[in-house]
């Protein structure tokens, strides 16, 4: 251990306060203490060495930081010649956000409570631009142990801190730390023998060991006894030192002012460590070499870091390679898929990638679509209510979507689209674009449209045939009952007339009820002729002037309307595309039928309106689109309405719910004009209060 106490300076180093420090070997024997001048020229080589050390700035603080010396290495650095900077507080080299963050005032704080303290981050120069330094700021003590001042060691590591920042697994690059003392020699010796992170060694021009801190004795092992004196060479694995190695590296420096190098070190244990060096020629005033500093740092850790990375990288190539090659077989396959359209979507829907089968399903070629958002492959009315941007929406929310629907080609035409749309997630789990793979269904979608239809019509045709079965039930009641009944009545006057001696005016009672039998089974009889003629012949359908039918039916109940005292009106009625004496029947029947069951103690009123509605309207949701238009024709009349829970029996053929009254009809009528609304697609319902009335409510499409 180097020892050093205070000396009276000379008087030619009066001026400069220079103290002049004795050292102690720890060899075998005791060396008298150096003279005076030696010690002098001893301290005058040691700021010779601090001065020419160019690769770091070592810069002595004193205990508010204020800058007291200023070496080659951090007017290189940081640009400021020592005039410009000594006197000035070292806070002027940090930026505005660590200035605000009063850094520069923790790190003293943190160095005079911990000893030295080390921090890494961008710097200051004088021309204002930025360099990534890497600093430790150690405390320095005096001979009472108190913090006298700092030593602050700097370099620029841009080039580090970019490669850092490009390969992150790297461990920090070497920051080598070289510190400087001006005011004493035991300052400079202090400074030196207290950075323990770096080994910092001061080597004759031969390359033998002059000085050595407590750094180098704990990277290499040795204490400054057992190495001081010794060659350098000693740190060095034979097959170095057989190539020549330490010899190469002290000409390099002597030539070209320093060297930096890289390899396997020696320890005296005989470990071997990665050690980064930088070996700094010294010289005198006159520019005669005097030796070199040599900086050693163990950069073991990072080394072992960049082969297992090269070994990582180099796997990694192998890795690359095989994706790229399985990377490309799959592009290939994609690419050359004609069945499903296959594109890449960015997060927006903007088409990235195009596939064969795209170009075949779609009609557009690559150039003509990259670029341009998926929207323009659906039709305007799914484009306006926002269907893609929903889709991408579900896609994202749920991970991906599945849709069927119309798609638009490039000449216009319309395709039945399959589409599932996938997100693509970074390692983040953020969505970076959208899959998006689609399959031609319009065989499918058409076959299946005409199965539906099939079915429909099929429906339809066992709809009608449970309607004439329930009319055959109907007819077959009509036949054993309705018919039978007025005949019975006809045979049974007639053979009593035969059998019985009667009066005159007994005989013509039974002939007037004969007669009256006679004409119910005749219009009976009639209105079955009217019922089965009513067809659903399409070809018949012609535009039929509803207003010209009232005319024509109040026309024909002329007589029945005056006797019945009766007031019929119409509103402005629709022109419909219709059967025309069909919908002369429903009229017919419909306002025949108000008159009959009108109420005896007041005028008869019969209102016909119309208006259109939407399909949602009309009281029966099931069977209309929302898109749907309606004729609602409605028939309101004042008569002797009907019970609710009635209202779906009035339409059954034969089927009277006012049987016992003075004039009940045949139970065909009502029949006849729900048969017309069903040829005519549309919808008929009755609404009815006993004793105030009935409505029916005819719906056409539009």
């Amino acid at each position: 251990m180097v020892q050093r106490k205070r000396t009276k300076p000379s008087s030619s180093k009066s001026k400069k306060g220079i103290e002049i420090v004795s050292k102690k070997t720890t060899a075998a024997s005791e060396e008298n203490l150096r003279s005076e001048s030696a010690m002098v020229e001893d301290f005058q080589t040691l700021q010779g060495v601090l001065n020419e050390v160019e690769e770091y700035a070592i810069i002595q603080l004193d205990l508010k930081g204020t800058i007291k010396s200023w070496n080659k290495g951090a007017e290189s650095i940081k640009g400021y010649k020592a005039k410009e900077i000594v006197g000035k507080n070292y806070r002027m080299f940090y930026t505005s956000e660590d200035k605000m963050d009063r850094l520069s005032e923790k790190l003293l704080e943190e160095a005079k409570q911990q000893g030295k303290t080390s921090y890494e981050g961008w710097r200051i120069r004088k021309n204002g631009t930025r360099f990534w330094g890497s600093m430790t700021l150690t405390a320095l003590h005096d001979a009472d142990g108190g913090v006298s001042g700092f030593l602050k060691v700097t370099r620029d590591l841009t080039e580090r801190k970019i490669a850092e920042d490009n390969f992150s697994n790297f461990v920090e690059e070497l920051k080598m730390k070289n510190q400087a003392l001006r005011e004493s020699e035991e300052r400079y010796h202090k400074m030196i023998a207290e950075v323990r992170d770096y080994a910092i060694i001061l080597l004759d021009s031969h390359g033998k060991v002059l000085d050595w801190n407590q750094g180098a004795e704990k990277l290499k092992g040795y204490t400054p006894g057992e190495i001081v004196g010794k060659s350098f060479r000693l740190f060095y694995p034979r097959e170095e030192k057989d190539a020549g190695v330490p010899e190469m590296l002290l000409s390099t420096a002597e030539k070209e002012g320093s060297v930096t190098h890289e390899g396997w070190r020696i320890r005296k244990d005989g470990k071997r460590f990665w050690g980064n060096i930088v070996i700094t020629a010294l010289h005198d005033d006159e520019g005669k070499l005097i030796g070199f500093s040599k900086v050693t740092r163990d950069l073991t850790e990072k080394k072992n870091a960049e082969d297992l990375l090269s070994n990582l990288i180099e796997e990694l190539r192998h890795s690359n390679e095989d994706l790229k090659r399985s990377e490309e077989r799959y592009h290939r396959m994609i690419a050359e898929i004609q069945d499903y359209a296959i594109i890449l979507l960015n997060e927006k829907g903007n088409i990235e990638n195009w596939n064969a089968g795209a170009q075949v399903i779609k009609g557009y070629t690559r150039d003509e679509v990259f670029g341009k958002n998926f929207r323009i492959f659906y039709p305007a009315v799914d484009q306006r209510r926002g269907l893609p941007e929903q889709l991408l929406k579900e896609a994202r929310q749920r991970g991906k979507i599945t849709h069927e629907g119309w798609r638009v080609r490039k000449d216009g035409s319309q395709f039945w689209g399959n589409v599932v749309i996938t997100a693509l997630h970074n390692e983040k789990k953020e969505v970076i674009g959208f899959s998006k793979v689609t399959r031609d269904l319009t065989e499918r979608k058409l076959a299946e449209e005409a199965l539906q239809r099939s079915a429909a019509q099929l429906d339809l045709k066992n709809q009608s045939l449970e309607r004439l079965n329930a009319e055959l039930s109907s007819f077959t009641y009509v036949a054993s009952h309705d018919l039978k009944e007025p005949l019975r009545k006809i045979l049974t006057f007639a053979s009593r007339i035969k059998d019985v001696d009667f009066s005159r005016e007994r005989s013509d009672e039974f002939l007037n009820k004969i007669a009256l039998s006679a004409v119910k089974m005749q219009n009976l009889i009639d209105n079955l002729l009217s019922y089965s003629q009513v067809s659903n012949d399409q070809s018949r359908f012609e535009s039929v002037d509803l207003n010209e039918v009232f005319q024509s039916a109040k026309a024909d109940l002329e007589v029945l309307i005056h006797e019945k005292r009766a007031q019929v009106q119409a509103g402005r009625l629709p022109v419909i595309h219709g059967i025309g004496y069909q919908m002369q029947q429903v009229f017919m029947n419909l306002i025949s039928n108000a008159l009959k069951f009108s109420k005896d103690d007041r005028r008869s009123k019969i209102i016909v309106k119309s208006k259109v509605i939407k399909g949602p309207d009309v009281p029966f949701a099931d069977i209309t689109a929302a898109a749907n238009k309606y004729h609602h024709i409605s028939f309101r009349d004042n008569g002797i309405g009907f019970k609710q829970e009635d209202a779906d029996k009035i339409f059954h053929a034969f089927h009277r719910l006012h049987a016992k009254a003075p004039i009940a009809g045949t139970g065909i009528g009502l029949s006849i004009v729900k048969k017309v609304v069903d040829n005519h697609h549309g919808i008929i319902s009755a609404e009815g209060i006993p004793g105030e009335g009935a409505v029916f409510n005819i719906y056409l499409p539009l």
